[in-house]
């Protein structure tokens, strides 16, 4: 037998015509190759290895591709090779019908489940002859889905004959032409470093690239710039923009066709066709070169199933956390006809760190596509699914410095009862005039989640809650209006002062307008409760303030409306607006739900980090001078506890648990439940029976005959007990003895054991069945259960009266204490790595290996925490005193080695200046020359104190850097100095490197 498979009974492969037959190839045999001029992939056997079939492939009656098939068992890889070596001969073999007489390019490996693909054009000439630019070993293989469509063969072909000097796209990557981006609108210069680093890296021919943007950076106007730039200049044939929200889908679409090119009379919609896949049942069409749509549509267009249709009640909950409305059994991805792999060149991903995980993986991994990621909040496995390839970084820190983000501050609001909770009395006494005591007993509201429906109940016992169950289970009406006032209260006093003129203390300006703000809250009923005491308040109509979620009709108009209307100042969601929503004019947020989670938080806190023109903040908040800040108010601790890593949409080491909602609707179906369905299923019944009134409960019972809640959940329970099971098992004979087997006829005995565990599934799936009996019979009990779950009641306790406020604002100061404690654990914790930091300093090694060490010490600290950066430590050393200088921002690496070199006790425990440090050693090493007998002229001494000053901004200094740095240059550079230096006792070169060692790193 050969390494390639065993002999196939035919000759062929018929997983691989069948991915043939579908991609549009007519599979024939030599005889069959003329009766039809269509696309046609030729079938015939390997001329030496036995269960190796080859397809030829025809477009246009030219033969330019092959494909090699092998058994299952065969490594595509190794079947890849043989295509690659068969190219040359077959091409020469079939020299009257080959595509420009030369090696097949396009060539093909599988064993019919796995597809390796490798174009020889990525490397060549079409004319054959190796491109001077190909990387290293020629073309690079991949994985495809599938092969491409014949249609596609055709326009590479097309495509390699119009540029026969970079026949195919990744030859035209890495030719892209290095023009100005967009001189007509003024990029950002982290927006052209993204570009360059993405072009950079295509280039290189890496499959998946990530952009790190700070939120409000212009991510998506990069990506635009970006995808023009390959449409055009690479020829990319479709580029595919992927949201995971149907909004956001709508804010990529306004950016790319309002997209005018600095080089084009038209605007790039109308040059590139745009399509925004939105109703249920739109498609494709060949002219579309942008497409813009959301993960689960893409996903539905896969599987095969409809998805909803923009705007409906199924979208919203299609578009939620986790899988929801993808059914319980995820949908296995197949090829789709209508959408193939070869649809698109480029996926970019918006808001990356949440959809690239667990189910939706599939979605990206069937396209034969280079994949670029965006967001401004990278978690641990987004790294991981981009192979580390972060091609540009631009943090909030530095969009701020840069002021593209505005900066901002933290104003607290803190109460008795956010802070310890409270108590609510079964009877409440009160005293008479006269002396009497009357006990009156309590009676509170209990508010449906969903109808809003208000029940009164009388409490039996004295209920006490904590902090965390306020919002959840209790709701304080005190807590949230003592909120609300205090920020009322605060707003111009001390979150928006006056303007005051710091030498005669004038007034200024002094804001009466409440500034544009956003409070985050914790669910839909608590969302209710802080409009109305927020109209309360300030005395308002209803425009004053407005609730924007996902029940909102028309959501998007309303989010227009708040963003431009001059009447509606505060907005109240859960999470609805927490990313991807531009409304510039924000400059508060007020959080009054708890968030735990860095990348969630770093997104709401985006949304007031936009910068506006002052003419146009005025527009909508009149008395507003311009916006330099926002402000967070922080009522829950937000800004104070450590946060988590982000939760990606489905993870993929924990298998979604089912809702009630489909595991009922399982049952009404008869679907047969897993024994771990059957104990999601008793878990959340018993949940919902510890938070059902009287009424509820009895309305249950009343669908049971008589039986009780507890009593179902009990044998559900009983049903998927491990010892019970384990009986049955052993009764059905599951399990066989020790020794048993060891004789008698091998087949048999695999009969015997195939009937036995088949018995064993019949008699647990019927003790689960009768455990399910009366939810797969009773469809009036599912309902009054779905209808118990819908209707959550949550306790307003009207009685306790908050206070015991605190409001302050989170000075520098505070900030700084907490980042310099936070960093001064952080060392401690890697006691080890920073030893070998400090050693490197003391061992004067070269800054290169001294920045790798930090480096590799920064990259251990993971997103949730302080995410240090060198401008942030700097920021807080100076606000505390420690850094002597009034420079807060924009701080660089000599920077961050005086913090270093001051934590490491290097300097004799005090912070000194690098300029400080530099300039001592400069000192040093002129006394060690003076004594040694070197004497220098006027003009070298200047030299050499400009070589200082180089490494005082830069801890170190080059023969380049004398040309890059501005005062050197201005004097001559490099060529100056090796001029005033030449005939010493070292060379001008061996000096730079000597004075690059004595006063660096």
């Amino acid at each position: 037998m050969s390494a390639f498979g065993a002999k196939a009974n035919d000759g062929r492969n018929g997983k691989a015509e069948q991915a043939l037959r579908e991609a549009g190839w007519r599979v024939c045999a030599p005889h069959e190759r003329d009766l039809k001029p269509d696309a046609t992939a030729v079938r015939i056997p390997h001329p030496q290895l036995a269960g190796v079939s080859i397809y030829l492939l025809h477009v246009d009656r030219d033969l330019c591709s092959l494909v090699v098939a092998g058994s299952e068992a065969t490594d595509p890889h190794e079947l890849l090779a043989e295509a690659d070596r068969l190219a040359a001969p077959l091409a020469v073999q079939h020299q009257r019908r080959t595509w420009h007489e030369r090696p097949l390019p396009f060539r093909y490996g599988t064993n019919g489940h796995v597809w390796r693909f490798l174009n020889a054009l990525d490397a060549e000439h079409l004319d054959g002859s190796p491109a001077a630019d190909a990387p290293q070993g020629g073309a690079r293989s991949r994985y495809v889905f599938a092969p491409a469509r014949p249609a596609t063969v055709a326009r590479w072909k097309r495509q390699a004959v119009q540029r026969p000097d970079a026949p195919s796209l990744r030859a035209r990557l890495r030719r892209l032409p290095g023009v100005h981006l967009d001189p007509r609108r003024q990029l950002y210069d982290a927006q052209r470093r993204a570009i360059e680093g993405l072009e950079s890296s295509l280039a290189a021919d890496h499959q998946r690239a990530l952009i790190q943007m700070a939120t409000g950076a212009g991510k998506t106007y990069t990506v635009v710039q970006a995808s023009h730039r390959l449409l055009r200049n690479a020829g990319a044939h479709r580029v595919l923009f992927l949201v995971d929200r149907f909004n956001l889908g709508d804010q990529a679409y306004r950016e790319y066709r309002d997209f005018q090119p600095a080089d084009s009379k038209k605007p790039l919609h109308e040059e590139y066709p745009l399509k925004h896949l939105s109703g249920a049942r739109s498609g494709l069409a060949d002219s579309d070169k942008i497409v813009i749509t959301t993960i689960q549509r893409l996903w539905c267009m896969l599987s095969g199933r409809t998805p909803p249709e923009p705007g409906s009640e199924e979208e919203q909950n299609f578009e939620g956390e986790g899988t929801a409305g993808l059914g319980k059994a995820l949908p296995k991805i197949r090829y789709s006809p209508t959408l193939p792999p070869d649809s698109f060149d480029f996926i970019v991903i918006d808001e990356c760190h949440r959809s690239i995980y667990g189910a939706w993986r599939p979605v990206l991994e069937y396209f034969d596509a280079h994949i670029v990621g965006l967001t401004a909040t990278p978690i641990g496995p987004t790294f991981a699914f981009f192979e580390n390839n972060l091609v540009s970084q631009y943090t909030y820190e530095e969009a701020v410095a840069d002021e593209v983000n505005v900066d901002y501050d933290v104003f607290r609001i803190s109460t008795r009862i956010t802070r310890d909770g409270s108590r609510i009395p079964a009877v409440t006494e009160t005293q008479s005039p006269d002396g009497t005591v009357q006990k009156i007993n309590t009676v509170v509201a209990q508010v449906d989640r969903t109808t809003r429906e208000q029940h009164w109940h009388q409490q039996e016992e004295d209920d006490e809650y904590t902090a965390a169950e306020l919002n959840d289970r209790v709701e304080s009406t005190s807590q949230i209006r003592t909120i609300v006032e205090t920020f009322r209260d605060r707003l111009f006093t001390e979150i928006f002062p006056a303007d005051a003129d710091p030498d005669t203390g004038e007034i200024l300006n002094q804001r009466s307008v409440v500034p544009k703000t956003l409070i985050f809250a914790a669910t839909n009923r608590h969302a209710d409760t802080i409009v109305a005491e927020v109209r309360r308040a300030w005395n308002s109509g209803d425009r004053f303030c407005l609730k924007i979620n996902s029940e909102t009709p028309n959501p998007a108009k309303a989010i227009r409306d708040f963003r431009n209307e001059r009447e509606i100042r505060i907005a109240v969601t859960v999470d609805m607006i927490a990313t991807g929503t531009d409304i510039p004019a924000l400059e508060c947020l007020v959080f009054m739900r708890d968030v735990r989670t860095w990348s969630y938080f770093e997104q709401m806190k985006g949304r007031g980090a936009r910068i506006i023109r002052p003419e146009d903040l005025r527009r909508v908040t009149e008395d507003a001078v311009c916006k330099d800040r926002f402000v967070i108010v922080d009522t829950v601790g937000v800004t104070e506890h450590p946060m988590i890593d982000a939760r990606p949409l489905v993870q993929d080491d924990q298998r979604e648990l089912p809702s009630l909602e489909r595991l009922l609707h399982a049952c009404a179906e008869g679907a047969s439940l897993s024994v771990a369905d059957v104990s999601t299923l008793a878990g959340r019944l018993s949940r919902l029976g510890q938070r059902l009134d009287e009424q509820q409960l009895a309305r249950i019972e009343g669908c049971t005959g008589g039986r009780k809640l507890t009593e179902l959940v009990t044998e559900l329970v009983h049903a998927t007990d491990p010892d019970r099971l384990a009986k049955v098992q052993v009764r059905s004979g599951g399990e066989v003895e020790d020794g048993a087997g060891e004789t008698g006829d091998d087949a048999s005995r695999a009969t015997d054991q195939a009937a036995s565990i088949a018995a064993t599934k019949a008699d647990v799936v019927a003790v689960l069945a009768q455990a399910l009996r009366p939810f797969v019979e009773r469809e009036a009990l599912r309902e009054a259960l779905l209808d118990a779950a819908r209707s959550r009641l949550i306790k307003i306790d009207h009685i306790s009266q908050d206070g015991d406020v605190i409001a302050e604002g989170v000075t520098d100061v505070m900030r700084a204490e907490r980042t310099v404690k936070d960093w001064r654990r952080f060392m401690k914790d890697r006691q080890d790595k920073f030893a070998a930091l400090s050693i490197a300093f003391e061992q004067r090694r070269p800054l290169g290996e001294v920045q790798a060490q930090i480096d590799e010490l920064l990259g251990l600290v993971s997103p949730p925490q302080q995410q240090w950066t060198g401008q942030r430590l700097w920021k807080a050393y100076v606000d505390l005193g420690i850094a002597r200088t009034k420079r807060r921002r924009n701080a660089g690496l000599p920077e961050l080695l005086s913090v270093l070199r001051c934590e490491l006790k290097l300097d004799g425990g005090e912070f000194r200046p690098y300029r400080d440090t530099v300039g001592l050693r400069f000192r040093k090493w002129l006394a060690r020359q003076e004594t040694a007998g070197v004497t220098f002229t006027e003009e070298q001494s200047r030299w050499l104190e400009r070589v200082a000053n180089v490494v005082a901004t830069s801890a170190t200094v080059s023969v380049d850097a004398l040309d890059r740095h501005a005062v050197c240059r201005a004097e001559g550079g490099w060529s100056r100095f090796r001029t005033v230096f030449a005939g010493g006792t070292r060379t001008p070169g061996e000096l730079i490197d000597e004075l690059d060692q004595e006063l660096g790193a």
